[in-house]
């Protein structure tokens, strides 16, 4: 915008003047001094319409670079997001493709290994299929064997006691044939003397059955004994003394699992005659905390496997594609 400025200023100025005037009369010079002021006005006009032009210009330019900076930053951080974005799942993707090479590796390693054991375990089943027929064979053998001479024992002694009990016998049936000749005779001298014969004998057969009968019941008492010795033997070994200090060991699993979240969770597993002693078991978890336990040896892991797949064996006996299906799931979780 245009405006006028006016400034106003009195200017003294000092003077001196000579006089030099002709010798009409006596002729001569006079000086004369003095002070003159004057007062000087300037009126300034100043024309701003160019500035105003040239400021409306820049403005109108700052105002471009305004827009310009922002649009750049609102570009700069739209590429800088599109850049974390791709470097971000470039990281996403490359974690987890390791993650799927390694978890690759592991179970072709653990496929190898349980392939191997699979033929080992086929293999030892074949052959303890091999032994088991071997050991029928043999014990079928061998029973055929003890029966046959069992038998032959038997039929032995029964030849043996009636031989020697034959005598009696034949004389029983001789005194049976003359009891039924005496019947059918008038002979009372004959019939008496068989009859006192036939006392002596009744009462020789009595001794003889009394005999039989005492040495059967010494030989059932001599049995007795025998086996009330040999109770009292298996109880001796078997019973310990209740009256001493005894230690007994008590089978016991602990479990330390470690979940997503870095969470220790710890667990015991024991008889129910040492599980229930109340905060017994807690108190065993707690120390078996603090146990550093070694790291198994090759022996002992194929001593757990080989007891492990018996185990298996033992309580999944079918053949069937269940079967199949149930042990191959145990098995991958053992391994696991």
């Amino acid at each position: 915008m245009s405006y006028i400025r006016t400034f106003s200023r009195t200017i003294s100025v000092p003077y001196s003047v000579t006089v030099n005037y002709p010798a009409s009369q006596s002729g001569g010079s006079v000086t004369r001094s003095g002070t003159a002021t004057e007062t000087v006005v300037v009126e300034i006009e100043v024309d701003t319409n160019p500035f105003d032009a040239s400021v409306g210009r820049c403005n109108d330019h700052v105002n471009g670079l305004t827009a310009s900076v922002g649009t750049m930053n609102a570009a700069q951080c739209a590429a800088i997001s599109e850049n974390a974005a791709k470097v971000s799942q470039t990281l996403i993707d490359g974690f987890f493709h390791t993650v799927r090479t390694d978890l690759s590796t592991q179970r072709a390693e653990l496929e190898q290994r349980i392939e191997s054991r699979l033929l080992l375990l086929r293999q030892q089943a074949a052959s303890l299929q091999d032994k088991r027929r071997k050991m029928e064979e043999d014990y079928a053998r061998t029973t055929a064997r003890y029966q046959k001479l069992f038998a032959d024992l038997n039929n032995e002694l029964s030849i043996r006691i009636h031989e020697v009990d034959q005598p009696v016998f034949n004389f029983a049936n001789e005194v049976d044939a003359q009891n039924d000749r005496m019947l059918h005779t008038d002979m009372i001298q004959t019939a008496i003397t068989t009859s006192r014969e036939s006392s002596l004998v009744q009462s020789q057969l009595n001794v003889a059955r009394v005999k039989h009968d005492a040495l059967s019941a010494m030989n059932r008492v001599q049995n007795f004994l025998v086996e009330k010795a040999s109770s009292e033997r298996t109880l001796q070994t078997a019973c310990t003394d209740g009256n001493g200090t005894d230690r007994y060991l008590a089978p016991v699993c602990y479990i330390e699992t470690e979940s997503e979240n870095m969470q220790v969770k710890r667990q015991c597993l024991a008889p129910r005659i040492v599980s229930s002693g109340g905060n017994a078991m807690d108190g065993l978890c707690n120390a078996l905390a603090d146990v550093d336990f070694s790291t198994p040896v090759d022996s002992e892991i194929e001593m757990l496997q080989s007891y492990f797949q018996a185990e298996v064996a033992q309580n999944i006996k079918g053949n069937d594609a269940h079967s199949d299906r149930v042990k191959a799931m145990i098995n991958k979780l053992f391994n696991r």
